[in-house]
């Protein structure tokens, strides 16, 4: 990736202002959420550079996150997964809600010594008219309880997602959050090279763990 000269708003005087910073040297590509994770538009430089970066490059996802808006962790798991470049995510203070299904769409994690993760299911509101509301209800429930359970598979038992689904909260620290990713590296690796194989390799590399 060549360097970039990214052009800050006028009310911004520096990166560290941005609302996701991101600071891109050679090879390497350091993006921060450390904060809600707010509207989709936020992360569009994020996600405009993961779409673009080839196999050479790494990106290191900083988070420290309450979580937030579930349509903007998706627009980055999206980004992620068709991503040519490896994505590493860097857990660090409390990692919780949406900001946990954006790195477990990474390629591996890094758990700092006082990391807290919680993952939970989803919560939200909306309005409009009755039957508005209620088609709208079926289909979320259907299709966000589909990629909760393609999210966490590995990571946690069917028997823990359906908890999770129904609403319990799941706290841990750096190493259980360490022991369930290599498990789920373990689980994941078939999968990925069966269909990787009789397909083609979606990202030009190979499968990845």
């Amino acid at each position: 990736m060549q360097e970039m000269q990214i052009e800050l708003p006028k009310e911004v005087t520096r990166v560290w202002d941005l609302e996701c910073p991101i600071v891109v040297n050679k090879n390497r590509i350091d993006a921060y959420i450390t904060d809600e994770i707010m509207e989709p538009a936020v992360f569009n430089e994020l996600t405009f550079l993961l779409s673009t970066a080839s196999n050479a490059e790494t990106f290191y996802l900083h988070l420290n996150t309450p979580g937030g808006i579930i349509d903007s962790a998706f627009h980055i798991v999206d980004a992620i997964e068709n991503s040519q470049a490896r994505v590493v995510a860097m857990l660090t203070g409390t990692v919780a809600s949406a900001g946990t299904i954006i790195a477990l769409a990474c390629d591996d994690l890094v758990v700092a010594k006082h990391t807290a993760w919680m993952s939970h299911n989803y919560s939200g509101g909306s309005f409009g008219k009755g039957h508005e509301l209620k088609a709208r209800q079926e289909f979320t429930d259907t299709a966000l309880n589909t990629s909760f359970r393609e999210i966490h598979e590995g990571f946690f038992s069917d028997k823990e997602i359906t908890a999770l689904i129904e609403g319990k909260d799941f706290w841990m620290g750096k190493d259980e959050v360490e022991r369930r990713w290599e498990n789920r590296k373990n689980y994941i690796r078939p999968v990925r090279v069966i269909a990787e194989t009789s397909i083609k390799p979606k990202r030009g590399r190979p499968p990845r763990a």
